[in-house]
């Protein structure tokens, strides 16, 4: 019953950091600064595994901004 728990209490927390993730990068893909693929492997980075810890938004956003930027800065040299 105990490893239920965590596993429950593990996957409820990565499901919150996922919805904070799309909160941020929806809007990118919207503007389609992001691909589909794109989109799809900045919610698959950014979303952290570890167990502990507490979940900040702000950090949340600077990581997937940082991502977007560097998404940005690749399709404008044409890479």
């Amino acid at each position: 019953m105990q490893v239920k728990s965590k596993f429950l209490k593990k996957l409820n927390r990565q499901e919150r950091v996922v919805e904070e993730v799309k909160l941020v990068l929806k809007p990118h893909y919207n503007k389609k600064h992001v691909t589909k693929d794109e989109y799809k492997d900045v919610l698959r980075r950014a979303i952290c595994h570890n167990k502990t810890g507490e979940i900040n938004p702000a950090k949340i956003q600077a990581l997937v901004e940082a991502y977007v930027k560097k998404i940005r800065k690749k399709h404008k040299l044409g890479l």
